[in-house]
């Protein structure tokens, strides 16, 4: 027999040959299944080979069945058995076996994703939604694991659009915002920023955008729509996932209930202030206390150690690292493999309550992302800057891309900071506007990645950026008449670099006009 289960704690023999060992596991979902398994296979040399996780389902399973009733010994798993592994370094492992070795295992574990027939029998299985679907979606078995499973590529491009809802009282159409995600591109293009003035309307696109794709009972007329490319297999559902990130206090928007059976539909979840209680929709509750949300962050640490995402978040955790007080804190060991379950719960209470509220969010919500992010994920963040400094929300920027480009998934930024700006490109950079009730999106006028701050700001903002602040003040010191030498003495000899340019500049329009 080819495949041996082997009781939790059990090991492989080390001088196996041309067979392999599922090791059982016992994760727990939700205190209702344990379908976990960690493969190891040993080639026909006998060369270890660790696969990684896979969950095991069978159908009908009792009410108090926990664990599909393996065989311990077989080549083949019966036909009332179906398996997915648990992440696509699982499919990426498997196709360094070889072709004809990659398909006798997934044949004979019955996996969904390289049989899409069993995956329509077994989806609907409480089983499948509550624990082998669990940190998987159903786009991802049906998109990138049913493509690695035949030995392909692990990212694939895409594009979609959103519709904003029309205007009620304007007789204009609505602004229509298209994204495009090119896997391998540099400047990466997962990352795309929404920018504009307060009050211009970017919170309130973020929460149609959410309501759009999770709540099923809204009006497209209030909310808008996406749409995906029609060349696409899965355009009938353009995301499998959405992550919602706002730490606003001041956010009127109440966030919709989480999913945890992603049989239901778009998985969604909530990362933020607001409490949510799925069982009176219109009761606003008080947000999250400190404890609460670093026992939130302590949860996620559990989940973000186990299999594959332990190497992303430990990744997205050494960018974060460039920040010195992260740095500090040494972050990046919470992702040491040697501390148990209850030093790791421990170590994290204790490194996040040492940061400081802008720090927590920051390492809260990465955190949950590398926990809740899969392929064709949307991750809509509202104003990030309103809690960081810019060298922190740089490094937050790029461990955000990385993570989203390793997922093949995409986030949309609704910003006023031109230091989010200048972390995308011009192609993933919308700035909008509003006439009266009418908005206006529109790319800008000249290329935004790595471009200078004050440079975005005036492209941005315009007309706003020289009747306010500084600019006023010297624009009226110039207009009375003063020299330049007397405008510097007259604001003592403080002025800037960018000032003293302006005052020259503004000195010889003055001037010419006069002549």
């Amino acid at each position: 027999m080819f495949f041996r289960v082997l009781a939790n704690g059990e090991r492989p023999p080390r001088d196996a040959v041309g067979c392999a060992f599922l090791l059982t596991d016992n994760w727990d979902d939700w205190f209702k299944y344990n379908t976990l398994y960690q493969l190891i296979v040993f080639d026909g040399d006998g060369k270890r080979h660790v696969i990684g996780g896979v969950k095991i389902g069978q159908f009908n399973m009792g009410k108090e069945q926990r664990r599909p009733a393996l065989p311990t010994e077989f080549d083949e798993l019966g036909e009332e058995f179906f398996s997915i592994g648990q992440d696509d370094s699982y499919y990426e492992d498997l196709n360094q076996l070889g072709d004809e070795a990659r398909d006798f295992i997934l044949r004979g574990l019955r996996d969904m994703a390289f049989d899409p027939d069993r995956f329509q029998l077994a989806r609907d299985e409480s089983v499948t939604g509550v624990s082998l679907l669990r940190s998987v979606t159903p786009a991802t078995v049906k998109g990138q694991f049913s493509r690695m499973s035949r030995g392909g590529a692990r990212l694939s491009k895409y594009h979609f659009s959103y519709t904003a809802p029309k205007p009620r009282r304007v007789r204009v159409d609505p602004p229509v915002f298209t994204f495009d995600v090119e896997p391998g591109s540099n400047p990466p293009t997962n990352v795309h920023v929404v920018i504009g003035r307060n009050g211009v309307g970017k919170t309130h696109l973020l929460n149609n955008m959410t309501r759009a794709i999770v709540d099923s009972k809204a009006n497209v007329s209030e909310v808008g729509s996406f749409e995906g490319d029609p060349e696409d297999i899965l355009a009938d559902q353009v995301f499998a996932n959405l992550v919602s990130v706002s730490f606003s206090a001041f956010d009127t928007f109440e966030p919709l209930p989480n999913r945890q059976n992603k049989s239901d539909g778009v998985l969604y979840t909530y990362v933020g202030l607001k409490r949510i209680d799925s069982a009176d929709k219109d009761r606003k509750l008080v947000p999250k206390s400190p404890a609460r949300l670093a026992t939130e962050f302590a949860n996620s640490v559990l989940v973000c150690r186990q299999g594959a995402r332990a190497s992303r978040w430990r990744r997205a955790l050494e960018t974060l690292e460039t920040d010195r007080v992260f740095s500090d804190a040494e972050v990046v060991e919470l992702a040491n493999e040697e501390l148990g379950i209850d030093d790791a719960k421990a170590e994290a209470r204790r490194v996040f309550d040492l940061l400081s509220s802008g720090h927590k969010i920051v390492l809260l919500t990465i955190t949950r992302l590398v926990e809740t992010v899969e392929e064709r994920t949307l991750v809509l963040l509202d104003e990030p800057e309103a809690h960081l400094h810019p060298p922190l929300l740089s490094a937050f920027v790029r461990a955000l891309s990385d993570l989203l480009v390793n997922r093949n998934g995409v986030a949309i930024i609704a910003t006023h900071s031109p230091v989010v700006l200048q972390e995308v490109p011009l192609s993933c950079a919308w700035k909008i506007r509003r006439v009266g009730e009418r908005a206006i999106a529109e790319r800008p006028e000249i290329e935004t990645f790595g471009e200078n701050v004050g440079i975005l700001t005036r492209e941005i903002f315009g007309l706003e950026v020289t009747q306010s602040g500084f600019h006023k003040l010297l624009t009226e010191e110039v207009k009375s008449g003063l020299t330049f030498r007397q405008i510097v003495e007259k604001f003592g000899d403080e002025l800037g670099g960018e000032a003293r340019a302006l005052v020259r500049g503004l000195i010889a329009a003055r001037d010419a006009n006069n002549n």
